[in-house]
């Protein structure tokens, strides 16, 4: 009963409340104390044994062989509940305290927060994040160079084209384009109006050409946008995907942090110490005791074995065993000495959500691809719950059309247009008509 209720106190968790410590002691005390009061009725059982004994031998001495006759049966009554009862009592209560002083050393039961099969776990975890957010960045570098980078070219181009359509989409000065230049053939006003329709009509084709080139450049699709919607989905499935990783490891982090810190060990190992050494204080209190029973239970058998012996050899016999000084070996107790020291203890950071347990396992990831400021109830009140940003159409659903879309190519032209044409029809002119009109020279 005694060795249940020591191993049972010292299996219980660790607590910081010195309250409870010194409930635990108390209890302890009151079980040692319990072993003292169940010495106490066999010390007075042996005392009066021994009492008797002496007696016997008083009596054996004055009355002869036959008080000895008659005094076997007892004797041997009384070697059995030696042999069988007293003896095995002795022990069996020396025996149980001893194991449950084994159960009680300081550092058995403090779980240290270094303990391999702790750290490994998170260093494992931790692995797989890392390698999580590599694969993340792999994907975004992907994305960033099909999708932004030339999408940017694709752009610029469209940009590069419109903006040359703008420059040529500019009306002749007429104080210098429309002028007659010097030199011109007769009639002059004739090849000056050729040389006009000439000029405007290169002039036209040329905004016409640009125009068509800023229309189709501008109506013509990027190439890659359908695999973009791909592409960014797959993305952000990646990155779901690692934050629920990174869930995993910060949440078996946090729970870890709850339970083993330096100081919860430090704690339990003094409150264990202080209970091991008060366990072995009064383990060697007991022990005392103890032999003391064993050397008069000793001494009994001693005296029994006496009284067995020739009458003329009695007093002797008694005489030598009240001198003898018996040997306490079967009751000694073996005590594994001062409680080992304390294990040395490094934190491992394990709260997420602070800037130290970032520095120590994110400072490695890439720049593009960093981790969630927090995925474990250690730092946020609501449920981690990683999902797609506001806004981005997914997950992927193919919108790619069925038709193919023909892009009509610019064509340059040197033929006069019906817009040219009607720029230099002869209403324009006044109703001059070329070609063998009365009164002009050629």
């Amino acid at each position: 009963m005694q060795s249940s209720a020591l191993l049972v106190l010292a299996l219980l968790p660790c607590y910081d409340a010195s309250s409870y410590r010194r409930t635990k002691m108390t209890f302890i005390e009151e079980q040692m104390s319990m072993q003292m009061k169940l010495m106490t009725p066999e010390r007075a059982t042996l005392n009066n044994i021994e009492a008797s004994i002496l007696n016997m031998a008083k009596a054996r001495k004055e009355g002869g062989d036959q008080a000895a006759t008659n005094l076997t049966s007892f004797l041997d009554q009384i070697q059995e509940l030696i042999d069988k009862t007293m003896k095995a009592n002795i022990q069996t209560r020396l025996l149980d305290l001893q194991e449950a002083g084994g159960t009680l050393e300081p550092s058995g039961t403090c779980t240290h927060p270094n303990d391999t099969e702790y750290v490994p776990t998170l260093v494992d975890l931790d692995k797989l994040h890392s390698q999580c957010r590599s694969s993340q960045d792999s994907m975004w570098s992907g994305y960033e160079q099909t999708c932004i980078i030339e999408r940017q070219i694709y752009e610029n181009e469209i940009k590069a084209i419109c903006d040359k359509y703008k420059s040529v989409n500019v009306f002749p000065n007429p104080t210098t384009s429309c002028m007659m230049m010097e030199g011109t053939k007769v009639p002059t006003i004739g090849n000056y109006l050729l040389a006009a329709e000439a000029f405007f009509t290169e002039r036209y084709d040329l905004v016409k050409e640009w125009k068509d080139k800023c229309d189709n450049a501008t109506n013509t699709p990027f190439a890659n946008e359908e695999l973009c919607k791909q592409k960014i989905c797959l993305y952000y499935d990646k990155k779901i995907s690692c934050d629920k990783t990174q869930e995993t490891f910060e949440q078996k982090s946090c729970d870890l942090h709850k339970e083993y810190t330096c100081s919860k060990y430090s704690d339990c190992y003094d409150q264990k110490k202080e209970i091991y050494n008060s366990v072995v204080s009064l383990a060697k209190e007991n022990e005392v005791a103890a032999k003391a029973e064993w050397r008069a239970v000793k001494r009994i058998e001693c005296l029994v074995n006496a009284l067995r012996s020739p009458q003329g050899e009695v007093e002797e016999a008694i005489n030598s065993c009240k001198g003898k000084i018996y040997a306490t070996t079967p009751v000694e107790l073996v005590y594994k000495g001062d409680a080992p020291a304390a294990r040395s203890c490094t934190e491992v950071y394990l709260q997420p959500g602070s800037a130290v347990f970032s520095s120590t396992w994110y400072a490695g990831l890439p720049s593009q691809t960093p981790a969630a400021s927090c995925a474990s109830s250690c730092c946020m009140a609501e449920a981690f719950n990683p999902t797609y940003p506001d806004g981005a159409a997914c997950p992927y659903v193919s919108s790619a059309p069925t038709t193919t879309t023909t892009t009509t190519e610019s064509t340059t032209t040197t033929t006069t247009t019906a817009a040219a044409a009607a720029m230099f029809s002869a209403p324009v002119f006044g109703g001059f008509s070329f070609g063998g009109l009365p009164g002009i020279r050629r």
